[in-house]
């Protein structure tokens, strides 16, 4: 596999830089201005550093890279504003995150890995072969390139691209510690949401580590076996465990808790299957405020064979929920027509 030639800097965690910058950068205050450029100034070149000295601006410039991403694609939907960002890595991979924009707020969509190894076939990542795992700073690169591009703050930032995040936990939650720290990209953890297919030992660790974020389960379906056929490696979890544990990550972060639930006609929107999800949830004592049901209509992508539900499929799926006492939301789309809503994001970039 194609390596770069000199570390990338994003890479590196911040409280390391002190020990690895030394050979460098004598005076330890410029660490903390280094730290600033890179995560509040969000500046991309190392020549801009202008309060630092020539020769440690030459220093970092012959030893790091500011930038890993080659290249980037931009596609802006008419309809609603919604940015789909095409990055293409160092080894000649494709990366996809997406801006989300309202009038109160600014969230980025973005991904953890090159392809995705958990393969949901209702999902168009899903078709894209796991190539490998982003680094930290490939992570965090997303965040700020969006930021310089729209010349604004991003307010919320979701883990629902390209991948899956507990696959990649080191990284994910080194990120998370920089995009959290007020001294770096300063997000409100509250405005932080992790989406997963559910791999138990992951959601307890994420929740023991007590960043507060908001955790986000891929449910899709109401048995397991019903489950395994559109979620095929997913980890042999089953649903009642999975339930379990959003309600032990619930008590341990004070925070809040979404199931996400694809609509895929004739699979798994019948009212029978709303009637067994409140009964789950029920069960698991998760029928409380902090936890919310996203319905989110099947959007087509590439060649799957599903169809989104009819309308009038969906509100009745919706109301059996909010009859049950579950708080429940209909998910927009945004982006249909760049391949940017959820589940789209695995078109091949041109």
């Amino acid at each position: 596999m194609k390596t770069l030639r000199k570390p990338f800097i994003l890479d590196v965690e911040p409280k390391q830089l002190y020990s690895v910058l030394k050979p460098l950068v004598v005076e330890e205050y410029r660490i903390k201005q280094i730290i600033e450029w890179l995560y509040v100034k969000k500046v991309s070149s190392f020549e801009k550093f202008s309060n630092l000295p020539k020769d440690v601006r030459g220093n970092l410039e012959s030893s790091f890279y500011v930038r890993s991403f080659q290249n980037v694609i931009k596609q802006e939907s008419i309809l609603d504003g919604t940015i789909r960002y095409t990055f293409k890595t160092y080894d000649s991979h494709y990366v996809y995150a997406v801006y989300l924009p309202t009038e109160s707020t600014k969230s980025v969509c973005i991904s953890t890995q090159i392809g995705c190894p958990v393969s949901c076939n209702f999902c168009s990542s899903g078709k894209i072969k796991f190539v490998r795992d982003l680094s930290r700073g490939e992570i965090l690169e997303q965040i700020i390139h969006i930021e310089n591009d729209r010349n604004e703050r991003v307010s919320g930032v979701l883990f629902m691209g390209m991948g899956e995040p507990f696959l990649n936990y080191n990284n994910l939650t080194s990120a998370i510690e920089s995009i959290i720290s007020k001294n770096e990209l300063n997000i409100g953890k509250r405005h932080i949401t992790v989406s997963s297919v559910g791999i138990i030992p992951a959601i307890k660790n994420l929740a023991n580590a007590m960043y507060g974020v908001r955790f986000a389960l891929s449910l899709h379906a109401t048995d397991d076996k019903q489950r395994k056929k559109i979620i095929p490696n997913n980890f042999d979890s089953k649903i009642s465990e999975l339930l379990k544990t959003c309600k032990y990550y619930l008590k341990k972060t004070n925070s809040r808790v979404t199931i996400e639930y694809v609509l895929l006609k004739g699979f798994n929107d019948t009212s029978s299957d709303a009637h067994r999800l409140a009964r789950l949830m029920r069960t698991a004592r998760l029928i409380e405020p902090s936890v919310q049901v996203n319905l989110i209509p099947y959007n087509h992508a590439n060649k799957n064979d599903y169809q989104a539900p009819e309308q009038v499929t969906v509100l009745t799926f919706k109301k059996i929920l909010k009859l049950n006492g579950i708080n429940v939301n209909i998910r927009e789309a945004k982006g249909l027509d760049i391949g940017a809503a959820c589940g789209q994001l695995g078109y091949t970039a041109k």
